[in-house]
């Protein structure tokens, strides 16, 4: 990991101000949906059973619209740090749900509001791992469900990098990938996420949704999700640099590549 990635501090207020960029954007494409339908695939259980649910961290309300147009009967929430990003989950599923401007770490519920809470690439953001896991999992009824997206996944970088190879890939990282805020998730164990669930009292199960995409997918989804928060007179370098990795990579590759959005379910007993 190269220092420059995880210079930024996670603040909320950074956090916000990065992912506000993306509100337009975020969650759009190929790549982001084929990976959304195979997420909700994987718990339409959990989803069909839930009849107080809460997406914490919703973004631009992606998942939030499948949550509403879900059959069954249920009342959907959403938090979200970025004014931006609930504006446009607000013009994205109307007045169908209840969207709150929040700090996932200091959730305004009661305890035991909620019988399903979803976050997805939520938790590798938390400043404090264990203490989000456990604010969450106070808000969880008995015999409810957390469950989280996006841990270890890793699989986009850890091929444009083979791609690319060491050094031209350090030059790519730098100009395309570097301005995120920091996430544990690049730093610690794999089952870090694991641990947090555990430790607050969760039944931990482990579940993977795979998907298929096309090399034109990717580079889609890499326009669509680092392209925005690339400076202007940065833009056109970088541009450069993913033509020419997706070039490479359309020559070494053969048809379609399946990559694996890892879950992890935490339930309260009941």
């Amino acid at each position: 990991m190269d220092p420059s990635e995880t210079s930024r501090p996670r603040t909320p207020s950074n956090i916000a101000e990065y992912f506000g960029r993306l509100a337009n954007t975020y969650g759009d494409g190929e790549y982001y949906g084929n990976r959304r339908r195979a997420v909700l695939e994987a718990i339409a259980g959990e989803i069909a059973d839930a009849r107080e649910v809460l997406d914490a961290g919703c973004g631009n309300g992606t998942y939030l619209a499948k949550f509403v147009a879900a059959p069954g009967n249920r009342r959907v929430t959403g938090i979200d740090l970025s004014i931006e990003m609930l504006l446009s989950a607000r013009r994205r599923v109307g007045v169908k749900c209840r969207l709150l401007c929040a700090d996932v770490s200091r959730i305004p519920f009661k305890p035991e509001s909620f019988d399903f809470i979803f976050a997805s690439h939520v938790l590798q953001f938390a400043a404090d791992l264990d203490a989000v896991v456990v604010e969450i999992a106070r808000c969880l009824r008995p015999g409810g469900v957390l469950i989280a997206t996006g841990q270890r996944d890793h699989s986009v970088r850890q091929m444009l990098s083979a791609i690319a190879g060491p050094d031209r890939w350090r030059e790519y990282r730098e100009v395309i990938f570097r301005r995120a805020p920091r996430r544990d998730a690049d730093v610690g164990p794999d089952d870090r996420y694991q641990r947090a669930f555990a430790r607050s009292g969760l039944r931990v199960e482990e579940r993977a949704a795979p998907f298929t995409v096309e090399w034109a997918d990717i580079e889609e989804f890499i326009r669509v999700r680092w392209m925005p928060v690339i400076p202007e007179d940065e833009r056109e370098q970088a541009g450069a640099m993913l033509a020419e990795v997706a070039e490479a990579a359309k020559a070494g590759a053969s048809g379609s590549l399946t990559q694996h959005e890892p879950l992890i379910l935490g339930r309260r007993d009941s």
